[in-house]
Formats: C-alpha cells, structure tokens, sequence
C-alpha cells in the first residue's frame, strides 16, 4: 500500500527532469514550457508576435524554373516567408544572411521562400546570376499576393509555425544568420506544436487585421509608389 501511495508522488518528480534534458540527443521541447522563451527570442530579433492567424491566402505561384509551389504543401515544416524586390537595397544586404540561415537548417523541418513582388521573371533571374540564392524564389509578377498579405514596404518576413499559422511578422531586414536567429530557429523547430484547428471564422480574417499590420498602414499596395517596381 505504501508503495501505491509513493509511485504517483515519483513520478511527478521525475517527469520535470525528463523534460529539461537539453536538445543534443534529437529531442523536442514542449510549447506549453516554452512561451516565454518563445516570446523572449522574438524580442531580441524585434520580430512582432502574431497570434496564428491562418495566412490570408494559399500561395500558388511559379518559381524561378516555373514549378508551381504552393504555400499549404509545407505544412509540418517551420516557414520563413518574405516578399522582396530586386531594386530593394534592405533585401539586397539581407539575403546573404537568409541563404545561410536556409543551408542551416534545409535539413531539418524549415522551409524558406521568398515572394518576389511584381518583376518580370527575367529580372529576377538576372539578379540571381549575381546574387546566387538556393532557397525557394516565387514570382508574384502580377501583384495579386501581395496586397493580400498588407504588404506595404520591403523586406517584410512571416514566420508560420508548423500548423500553418503565422506567428511573426519582421518589418525591414534583419541578420538571419546571428546567434540570436540561430537559437529562434532551433527552438521553433524542436517544440512541439499544439494542435491548433484554425476554424472557419478564423480563415476569414485578413493578414492585415490590427494584430498584423504594419507600420505603415494597410491598403493597396501597388499603389504604394515604395512599393511598386
């Protein structure tokens, strides 16, 4: 009877030891014990947390070799979404670090795509003789993508979460390739996600709602002369 009474009792001490063993033998970390770390590398990078919101819309655009992508298909993986233009001198001194942030971790369950915004395809592919870029490029040529996000200026980068919902947005460039990203990558990527149903009512709203918009505003984009090429 003492035995019965103990075991409960053990268990209960043994199961946060368990879970505070580190990440070096493949293990993943629990997100219900991770918020605030979660929150904390979020701050040090300046990225504005977001609530999963479903994405306004399921990209389904061409790639620089013309294969069709669509956002949906890399559910599962942590994505690094970011609309950019070539003309964009902030997009420019951040895509090094992003290419190196992708070789890190294209292993591993991340994803990293860049939406091109409104350039014809050959543009783009002679910016990616001179800046050669092995992550996903796509090319919203016709502008219907990114007006949907609210984009307004460029760089701007999603962060989606392996239920496919967004939960950071980066205003302007940043060093993907610090210690500081490193360890929000490697975080995100290790916790286990909630299963987090995305209801109908929440496929209705807009990426630009107050949660998310940026800065700037939110509208038209195109009309946005720092926006348009």
């Amino acid at each position: 009877m003492i035995a019965r009474a103990v075991l409960p009792f053990c268990l209960l001490m043994i199961y946060p030891l368990v879970m505070s063993f580190s990440l070096e033998a493949g293990q993943v970390i629990s997100i219900d014990e991770t918020d605030s770390k979660t929150d904390r590398l979020f701050h040090e990078l300046g990225i504005t947390q977001v609530p999963h919101i479903p994405p306004p819309v399921d990209i389904n655009l061409m790639d620089i070799n013309g294969q069709q992508v669509t956002l949906s298909d890399f559910k599962g993986k942590i994505v690094f979404l970011n609309f950019w233009t070539t003309w964009c001198p902030e997009c420019r001194i951040e895509m090094p670090s992003m290419e190196k942030l992708h070789s890190r971790f294209k292993e591993q369950d991340f994803a990293m795509i860049a939406v091109n915004l409104q350039e014809p395809a050959l543009r783009v592919k002679d910016f990616l003789k001179k800046y050669p870029l092995t992550f996903t490029i796509l090319l919203d040529s016709k502008g219907k993508i990114g007006p949907q996000f609210g984009i307004r200026a460029v760089p701007t980068t999603f962060i989606i979460d392996k239920n496919g919902g967004i939960i950071g947005k980066a205003l302007g460039s940043r060093h993907w390739y610090s210690k500081e990203s490193m360890a929000l990558f490697e975080h995100l990527i290790n916790r286990v996600e909630q299963n987090t149903t995305i209801n109908e009512h929440e496929q209705k709203k807009s990426i630009s709602s107050n949660s998310v918009k940026s800065d700037t505003g939110t509208g038209n984009s195109t009309a946005d002369p720092t926006y348009t090429a």
